[in-house]
């Protein structure tokens, strides 16, 4: 029974249990003499009957009472009273320092601890084994639950199995009790069972490397989280204790140095002869890796990253799974059927682009999807939903978040929002920021607590701690200087990603190796999904029809692919500019797509009052319309619905002809911009690099002109009427979207760039007005996209323009009226008088047109106008199409591997 508070112990009163063990009780009680507080480890009467626990008792006692150390806790008084109400029971205990804090035990309950702390501890306990073993004292249960972590640092506990001398042989395996054995039972050898020295559990002499050994298993679980030795039953932990090596620290942690991995494979050795023969040798490394910072790379500036955003859906329907065509590898069969279903948006959500938002994202269980989807109210947030439910849970402080990736226990999310790389359970709470995320292009999150995510428009790779810390650049691929979308691989080490642009494809790599190797070109996605499939995305490709899903066999432990791939879809968006594949996939099987849009949008003439004048262009479907000054010509986008190439055309309106004005292949091109005498037409085109400027003459009678080249991406928007200068937008690693000015005319030398405006936020779709004074312009600088305007290379204020979400200002021709396009699709305009400053009216909404998806509102061009304003030209869905893409899920995907 045990003691309740306010019972005394000679001078000492009782306050609290706070633990409980084999040998009794530790409370924490009032030494009522000195006035402070102390431990009180109590052995009860009829525990003291037992020859071997009160051995046991004694023996801590003194053991304890011989050591000063500041990392030992320390033994204050011994003592022994009566149990109350008995003449015979008695209670003897032990005074010890009361220590505020938690054993490494119970900090292991959270994940490894951080490699500052792991040397940091690990050398304060070598310190005290040291101390102990100076004095002829082994310790002989080293364990997680045997160091208490303190504000002064680690606290070395329970010398109740410590020895001065050699010990006798003691009843064998037989005896040894398994369960965790936290605590040392009756007639088991001495020791806790999965720290236990080879030599202990062989029921020999224990000595100074004994403890070695204990300490060795301990940091190791300090580090990575997970035990060095482990089995389901008593026999197979035996064996791993016995006869094999745990995997290198650094195998589970790929933050650790390497070494760590020799410190600790040494400790653990199971002759006690090949391990460090002293703890003070093992704290002299130990402490020599503290002192060097280097391999934690704890100094490294923190690099400034960027933001975006993500997609996704609901359950509507069932059907059969997909069909495969033939000409594909077979697999192995399934015992179960594969289910299709259908899912869109909860009623009130629109769901984002892929884009702005990403594909749906699967938690590893398949039961539940993340996507990212916008309210009523405009607001931009992270939602959850089973598949079992029509109900989604937002997630809060998931404020426009994008990109979210799953956590491998499913209970958080990792995602991207304000320029920050962020983490949130779906328990509640708020969102816990972890390291700056300017321009992301994905993340991953490893079972042993290492996030690993693209940063800067993919430039450079970073991992992070998933518990906060610093990101630090992970060295690989210097084949390319783009890398997308990584996952990690079963081992938390390896990784595949796409990267581009000098050789393109997907590729396989490591946390702690430099180099990277190449698997397979012309795919522009990836995802790896147990027992052993790689799931990669066809890129356009000549001979091939762009888009379909693929599963290759893949051995993850030797990073090779093993065979031919199988057809899973056919036809799955993805967005060429971003490099990102619509699909994701969970470890149980569960595979989510989003299908290629095949929403019927046309080019449709529109008047002020949102009356239909009639389609442009015929049926083909085209994107980002710019009128000619002379609005006999209208500039498109186009892109084919095979192979996915993206080129521009131009469509003579009143033949309504279109004709190819690009022939890039493999390539896209897109945001045309006329000159201001509809001569010559300036673009951007991914040839290999990032898209560029170039221009080609309107006619269409000589080859184009490279007018940029970077490793950033540049957009152009506007041809000034005077100067002139092209206006373009400017990806910056560090600043996101910026706006440029660059002459139109005279050599690549003459052709300087002139930065125009450059701030933390992304702004973009600059427009000049026509007496060149003012600068429209959308910026998410509010929080979300909206218009601004401001004087155009002159001083002055800025104004918003737009309320509720803004994009894609356009001047009229006398410059007396602004039109733009509001988040709900409403073409608004807004009067604009002639004063000395600039003086504009309320906006107003004209009409309201059913858009295809815009692929980035704020970054994309959805409609153009003529010079008077009376007349619009806009990508527009007709009136039965869907306004999202289907997205599907497919319950057991791999039983259709084996259908055909």
């Amino acid at each position: 029974m045990s003691l309740t508070p306010g019972v005394r112990l000679g001078a000492y009163e009782i306050v609290q249990l706070v633990g409980a063990g084999g040998m009794g009780e530790v409370y924490r009680a009032l030494d009522i003499r000195l006035n402070r507080t102390v431990a009180i480890k109590v052995l009860r009467g009829h525990l003291a009957a037992d020859s071997d626990r009160r051995e046991r008792f004694e023996r801590e006692a003194s053991a304890v009472a011989a050591l000063n150390h500041p990392h030992i806790c320390s033994l204050h008084d011994v003592g022994e009273v009566a149990a109350s109400g008995s003449a015979t029971d008695s209670v003897r205990f032990l005074v010890m320092e009361y220590l505020e804090g938690q054993t490494i035990a119970e900090r292991l309950l959270k994940g490894p601890l951080p490699l500052p702390d792991v040397l940091r501890y690990g050398v304060e306990v070598a310190e005290a084994l040291d101390h102990a073993h100076r004095r002829a004292l082994v310790h002989r249960d080293v364990k997680p639950g045997n160091i208490m972590l303190t504000e002064t640092g680690a606290k070395l506990l329970d010398f109740g199995l410590s020895i001065s001398r050699p010990i006798p042989s003691v009843p064998g395996l037989a005896t040894v009790s398994l369960p965790d054995a936290r605590l040392t039972a009756d007639g088991a050898v001495l020791g806790t069972f999965p720290y236990m020295a080879p030599e202990q559990l062989a029921g020999r002499e224990a000595d100074v490397r004994t403890d070695i050994f204990g300490f060795g298993a301990t940091v190791y679980e300090m580090a990575t989280g997970q035990r060095a030795f482990q089995g389901e039953t008593a026999a197979t932990l035996i064996g791993a204790i016995l006869h094999i090596d745990p995997l290198p620290v650094s195998a589970l942690q790929p933050l650790a140095p390497t070494a760590l991995d020799r410190v600790v494979s040494r400790c653990l050795a199971k002759d006690p002869n090949d391990r460090w023969q002293t703890a003070r040798d093992l704290m002299l490394e130990l402490r020599a890796m503290a002192d060097d910072k280097a391999p934690l790379a704890t100094h490294r500036p923190r690099a400034r990253l960027g933001v975006a955003a993500a997609a996704v859906v609901a359950v509507a329907a069932i059907a059969i799974a997909v069909v495969l065509t033939s000409g594909y590898a077979r697999f192995a069969a399934s015992d179960e059927s594969a289910v299709q279903l259908t899912f869109s948006p909860p009623e009130g959500l629109r769901l984002t682009d892929l884009v702005i938002g990403g594909p749906v994202t699967v938690s590893a269980d398949g039961a539940r999807l993340a996507f990212v989807a916008t309210d009523r109210t405009g607001k931009q947030r992270i939602w959850v939903r089973a598949l079992g439910s029509q109900a989604a849970q937002a997630l809060g402080g998931s404020e426009g978040g994008a990109y979210p990736f799953w956590s491998p226990d499913g209970q958080s999310i990792g995602f991207f929002a304000q320029r920050k790389l962020k983490t949130v359970q779906l328990s509640g709470g708020p969102s816990h920021t972890l390291c700056d995320a300017v321009q992301p292009r994905g993340g991953t999150w490893s079972s042993h607590g290492v996030i690993l995510f693209a940063a800067g428009a993919g430039r450079q790779l970073y991992r992070v701690p998933a518990a906060g810390g610093m990101a630090m650049p992970v060295e690989a691929d210097a084949s390319n200087y783009e890398r997308h979308w990584p996952s990690f691989l079963p081992d938390g080490r390896h990784f595949v990603y796409y990267g581009r642009p000098q050789k393109q494809g997907i590729y396989v790599a490591a946390l702690d190796v430099p180099e990277a190797r190449l698997l397979l070109r012309d795919y522009v996605g990836v995802a790896y999904t147990p027992p052993g499939h790689l799931l990669v995305l066809r890129g356009p490709s000549r001979g091939a029809p762009a888009g379909a899903l693929l599963a290759y066999p893949f051995d993850a432990a030797r990073t090779q692919i093993t065979g031919e791939p199988a057809l899973v879809a056919d036809r799955v968006r993805y967005e060429s500019g971003l490099a990102r594949g619509a699909f994701a996939v969970s470890a149980t099987g569960t595979l989510a797509y989003g299908d290629i849009d095949r929403s019927p949008t046309h080019l449709t003439s529109f008047d002020r009052t949102g009356k239909e004048l009639g389609h442009i262009g015929g049926s083909l479907a085209f994107g980002q319309p710019a009128l000619s000054p002379d609005e006999k010509t209208v500039a498109v986008e186009h892109v084919d619905p095979v192979t996915q190439d993206q080129d521009l055309w131009l469509i003579d309106v009143a033949r309504d002809l279109p004709s190819r004005f690009t022939s890039e292949g493999n390539n896209i091109t897109f945001m045309p911009v006329w000159s201001p005498d509809g001569a010559q037409i300036v673009f951007s085109s991914a040839r290999g690099t990032p898209p560029n400027l170039y221009q080609k003459a309107s006619a269409g009678s000589s080859g184009d002109e490279l007018l940029l080249e970077s490793r950033s991406n540049h957009q152009p928007t506007d041809w000034t009427g005077e100067g002139p200068f092209i206006v373009y937008a400017g990806m910056d690693p560090w600043t996101q979207w910026d706006l440029w000015l660059m002459p139109a005319s005279g050599t690549q030398r003459e052709r300087k760039p002139i930065p125009l405006l450059r701030t933390d936020y992304n702004e973009h779709l600059g427009r000049v007005s026509p007496n060149g004074l003012w600068l429209a312009y959308a910026s998410d600088e509010s929080g979300s996209n909206e218009v601004y305007v401001r004087p155009f290379r002159r001083p002055g204020p800025t104004q918003r323009i737009s309320a509720d979400g803004g994009s894609e200002p356009k001047w009229r021709g006398d410059g007396r009226e602004l039109f733009y396009l509001a988040a709900d699709g409403s073409l608004m305009a807004a009067g604009v008088r002639a004063a000395p400053g600039f003086e504009i009216d309320v906006p107003v909404p004209l009409f309201k047109v059913r858009m295809g998806p815009t692929r980035n509102f704020g970054y994309d061009v959805n409609y153009s106008v003529t010079r008077d304003g009376q007349r619009f030209v806009v990508r527009a869905l007709d009136e039965d199409a869907q306004s999202t893409p289907t997205t599907t899920v497919i319950l057991n995907w791999r039983a259709n591997l084996s259908r055909r």
